[in-house]
């Protein structure tokens, strides 16, 4: 099944990239991933998530070489699904970038994806795992405002500024 997602991150592209691939930081925010590893050496993320349903999912995704640097090809190695996918970055402005999932996937067991096929658990589950990568990265940062017209309050207090 074919899912494309859009979502954004303020942020400069290559900073979205290096978080995007960074799992550590963010992977205790994603909501029904049971186990989520990166193994350096391989190039390679291991991950095991439960859908509603029952079924429990693990994949070995790999990263592929491609010829454009905004993007991150990905294909499953291993595992009880068949995954094809890009990660495509889009800097709409210096701070705001504009990120298009795209994944192909199979689950194998049939029984599984004619449920999958009726239900759409998976693409509800990419889309509250996105939501809640947005969530991590839109959090605000100690001693950064938002809008840095304003002066950041002092003890819950903000100072005069004239």
């Amino acid at each position: 099944m074919l899912i494309q997602k859009t979502f954004h991150l303020g942020m400069r592209s290559e900073a979205a990239r290096a978080k995007l691939c960074d799992l550590r930081e963010y992977r205790h925010d994603l909501s029904g991933v049971e186990r989520a590893a990166v193994a350096e050496d391989e190039g390679c993320m291991h991950i095991e998530f439960r859908l509603p349903y029952g079924f429990h999912g693990n994949v070995d995704l790999a990263r592929e070489l491609g010829e454009n640097p905004a993007q991150i090809l990905f294909r499953s190695r291993d595992g009880n699904l068949e995954v094809l996918g890009v990660l495509e970055f889009f800097e709409i402005k210096p701070e705001l970038t504009e990120i298009v999932l795209t994944v192909d996937y199979t689950i194998d067991s049939p029984f599984f994806r004619l449920l999958d096929y009726l239900a759409h658990s998976m693409e509800r589950f990419i889309n509250e795992q996105i939501e809640r990568v947005e969530a991590h990265f839109a959090r605000p940062v100690a001693g950064i405002r938002a809008d840095r017209n304003l002066p950041t309050p002092i003890n819950g207090h903000t100072p005069f500024t004239g």
